[in-house]
């Protein structure tokens, strides 16, 4: 078996015999006790610590986590996924397609590098995954030793230490950038959550890694916003006209004001400056125009609750926690008439790009990530290794069909569904927004066709995963806005389980709240195959209904326990117990019926993909594809295409325009290679655009994460000290010698020297005698007089903290670390902002014929050596004038 998978891609020959160890281990692990099966894992701690890349250390921990996979999940690793969990643990991506299994390949080198006991992080793309996949794996772990965590949000700073601490720890991206970025902004040690770290898988690493690369992690603090302006912009932008006071640049989201548009503008405002930096209007015209021009609801946004979430172009979801920066968010709320929330600043901010390049070892999986492969070795080290399928993909992609316009291409999509629905193959439809879905699905209305929604609404969203999981089912028609990252198998027929859990539910809910259970009669209505059930079913059933702590379960409790009870083995209640078992009739009884639907949804052609546009990113299409075809299932996938789509509307050129639009003599669509190409060039010079704006944050950024690093080391070391006297006391010798050479530079008179000295210092330095000697200083050399103002100054501050520590013992250790961390993150703030401007600034030097990354980096360092220098004068100014009364 192994032989042929290999043949089938590059994968070398080390594979190979590891795969081929592992399962020539797999009988002996057979016949250990489960016992036996964690003694194993103590044994393997111990060679690990040793020997982490020896190849038995390797074979033996995977041979273990199958075999525990089997006893616990009932699952066993195939080969193939074999391959991935070693590309894993080798520090690589691992391209598997949709429906090999991506979660159970991580266990295997996430419990091979949890032998380290210094932690693993599995970072998935939302809490629902992470919470699935925590619930249903760390069965596994728990079973070989191995405890798990799960990050969740709104945990306290307790809960996340305990659950960081674990030796596997389930967490969406989100919540770990943060985490980090307030861990280094923590007062207290108790405060940091996180632990030094050491191996990371990234699930869906493409969607994390480049599609949310595009924007850093941003912790900012309230500031004052000017939110009539925001009003008064809002009004004004109906005064101006496109082409005329300003232009759209659609392919770069950005818009530029012409010269009559600034006049218009000074006139309408009645002021001399658009630009003027003490009273600035320039960007909340442009935000103004933008938010109508560029950003639209239902597309980029939704409205919930009175707010604007931005809604992932790439995933299709909601970022409720997200908004759009440097005042668009306030435009968009002022275009939409709805409350506008105050302005933000950065506190703290670091790129996806930098942040997961702090891990000594990182890994990802994906079922998209070979077009990226490039980006991937340049910014992450991460290469890319394709693994074979287990069984032979026999999806069939279609050529795309080309129509003359949006009305054409919409009425084929709805006309093609009807069609299909006639036969029962499942149809499966990937929009680009929310708006398009609800417009093709009015479209469906009319044509009478039943159908699933999933965009990001919020009534949507709640019912994700049984939409995706039941795509598959005979005559469905599914709806959705992008595919990446479900993290549900559409399986054809319709998935089981989800049937089940669903009648289970009604079911109990139904005799729970009405206490009904006294005949099988009255079981009718909802149990359409009673004459399956056994006596025991019953039974059973009849005694759960008169258990009073079952009784006393809510709804949603219930309906928790009766989804969380399939990745639960081990029940730990009566009710846990015997809803188990309800359960597990239940899919005994559907079982034959679901595999009859499978095999008529197979006969059918299996699932039948639906794309209404080529997105900007072929991973995206992709993604799209890869939801039919899973584990050797058969499908077809096909993208209709209209002239006017954004893709070729923007990138495909006139001349393409006009050649198509001679081709279409009536609504018939057009089958064109030479326009499928176009199509490819198209998003490849998307993505390059894409990729140049990720490259040009990260090299930027990188400049930035240099200092960023040696704050956060500083922060650190000052956090875990007993004391900081020692750099007290530095920052005032280094204070004292800044002083001594810029006056020597400046050729200052000494008295001016000894006032600069005192207006720093106070009046605490003993100096104020000096100036009626200053002809006998004037003698001194640098040196003598260097060592007695460091004198001065240890005896001045021995002196402070001697008369703190009588009014209140043991204070001055604490206001010492503190004040230094409050200047710290004090200038830090002030420096993040400084180098925003300075990134916009140096922009401009390009027409200058200079090199506008090198300007940013010297200016960088400039601005840096200021920000520390400024730190010490105001840790120094304050303690040496702090008084307790």
């Amino acid at each position: 078996m192994i032989k042929n998978l290999l043949n089938r891609n590059s994968l070398g020959n080390n594979y190979k015999i590891l795969v081929n160890q592992i399962n020539s281990l797999e009988q002996n692990m057979k016949t250990l006790t489960d016992s036996d099966l964690r003694m194993k894992t103590d044994q393997l701690k111990k060679r690990y610590r040793n020997e982490p890349d020896n190849f038995s250390v390797i074979s033996e921990s995977f041979a273990l986590t199958r075999e525990a996979s089997k006893r616990t999940l009932g699952l066993r690793h195939f080969d193939v996924q074999l391959l991935g969990g070693l590309v894993l643990n080798e520090g690589k991506i691992a391209e598997m397609r949709t429906g090999e299994g991506k979660t159970l390949v991580a266990t295997l080198p996430a419990f091979l590098n949890s032998l380290s006991t210094k932690g693993v992080h599995i970072v998935t793309v939302n809490d629902y995954l992470a919470n699935r996949d925590q619930l249903t794996m760390g069965q596994l772990f728990r079973f070989l030793g191995a405890n798990t965590g799960l990050i969740q949000e709104n945990m306290t700073t307790q809960e996340r230490q305990n659950n960081y601490d674990a030796d596997i720890t389930y967490v969406t991206n989100n919540e770990l950038g943060f985490d980090y970025l307030r861990d280094n902004m923590a007062l207290n040690l108790k405060d940091v959550v996180l632990r030094p770290f050491n191996y990371c898988i990234v699930d869906e690493v493409d969607s994390i890694l480049i599609d949310e690369a595009q924007t850093p992690l941003i912790l900012s603090s309230i500031v004052d916003t000017f939110i009539d302006k925001y009003i008064i912009a809002n009004e004004l932008k109906d005064y101006l006209e496109v082409n005329i006071h300003f232009k759209i640049d659609e392919k770069n989201k950005n818009i530029i004001l012409t010269e009559q548009g600034n006049l218009q503008i000074e006139n309408i405002l009645s002021i001399e400056d658009l630009y003027n930096p003490n009273d600035p209007w320039i960007p909340y015209i442009i935000n103004a125009i933008k938010a109508h021009t560029l950003f639209f609801k239902n597309v980029n946004y939704i409205i919930q609750n009175n707010q604007i979430i931005i809604v992932d172009e790439f995933t299709g979801r909601i970022m409720p926690d997200r908004r759009w920066s440097e005042g668009l968010h306030q435009a968009i709320e002022a275009k939409e008439n709805l409350p506008i929330r105050e302005n933000t600043e950065t506190v703290a901010s670091i790129t996806y790009q930098n942040f997961f390049l702090l891990y000594p070892k990182l890994a990802g999986m994906t079922g998209t990530a070979k077009t990226a492969e490039l980006e991937f070795e340049k910014i992450y080290n991460l290469s890319v290794d394709e693994i074979p399928t287990a069984q032979l993909n026999k999806r069939r992609d279609l050529p795309d069909l080309i129509y003359k316009d949006q009305l054409s291409k919409w009425s084929a999509i709805a006309k093609e569904c009807q069609n299909v629905s006639l036969t029962g193959q499942p149809i499966l439809i990937g929009t680009t927004t929310v708006e398009k879905s609800e417009m093709l699905a009015e479209l469906l209305n009319e044509y009478k066709l039943s159908y699933q929604l999933l965009n990001a609404k919020p009534e949507n969203v709640r019912k994700e995963s049984e939409i995706v999981a039941q795509a598959g089912q005979k005559g469905s028609i599914t709806i959705a806005t992008n595919m990446a990252g479900r993290g549900t198998d559409i399986i054809l027929g319709g998935n089981i389980e989800f049937k089940v859990r669903k009648q289970l539910y009604n079911i109990l809910v139904y005799y729970k709240n009405f206490n009904q259970i006294k005949s099988t009669i009255i079981l009718f209505p909802l149990i359409n195959n009673l004459n399956y059930l056994s006596h025991t079913f019953l039974s059973v059933l009849d005694t759960l209904l008169i258990n009073k702590k079952f009784l006393q379960l809510s709804d949603t409790e219930l309906l928790k326990i009766i989804n969380e009870n399939n990745q639960i083995k081990i029940a730990k209640t009566f009710y846990d117990c015997s809803i188990k078992f309800l359960m597990s009739e239940f899919l005994q009884i559907n079982k034959k019926i679901q595999k009859v639907e499978n095999l008529i949804v197979k006969n059918l052609g299996g699932l039948y993909i639906i794309g209404t546009e080529r997105n900007d990113s072929r991973r995206i299409d992709n993604q799209l594809r890869g939801r039919c075809g899973r584990q050797g299932d058969p499908g077809f996938s096909r993208f209709f295409l209209s002239l006017d789509d954004k893709l070729l509307r923007l990138f495909g050129g006139p001349k393409i325009q006009n050649f198509m639009q001679n081709q279409f003599l009536d609504d018939s669509p057009l089958e064109s290679s030479f326009l499928t190409k176009s199509l490819d060039s198209a998003q490849k010079r998307v993505e390059e655009a894409a990729y140049d704006a990720r490259k040009y944050l990260f090299d930027y950024d990188d400049i930035l994460n240099k200092q960023r690093n040696v704050i956060y080391y500083e922060r650190r070391k000052i956090l875990e000290s007993q004391s900081v006297r020692d750099k007290i006391l530095a920052y005032g010798e280094q204070i004292i010698l800044e002083l001594l050479i810029e006056s020597k530079k400046r050729k200052l008179h000494i008295a001016q020297t000894f006032f600069l000295l005192e207006n720093l210092f106070g009046t605490n330095l003993t100096i104020n005698l000096i100036p009626k000697l200053q002809n006998k200083f004037l003698n001194f050399e640098t040196l003598e007089l260097e060592q007695y103002l460091f004198q001065e100054f240890w005896l001045s501050y021995d002196l402070k903290t001697l008369e703190l520590e009588i009014r209140q013992p043991g204070i001055i250790l604490a206001l010492e670390r503190n004040l230094i961390l409050v200047y710290i993150d004090i200038a830090w703030k002030e420096h993040l902002q400084k180098m925003t401007l300075l990134r916009d600034a140096v922009g401009w030097r390009g027409y200058g014929q200079r090199n506008p990354l090198f300007e940013y980096k010297d200016d960088a360092y400039e601005l840096f050596q200021n920000r520390s220098q400024i730190i010490r004068h105001l840790v120094i100014y304050d303690l040496l004038r702090l008084s307790m009364l």
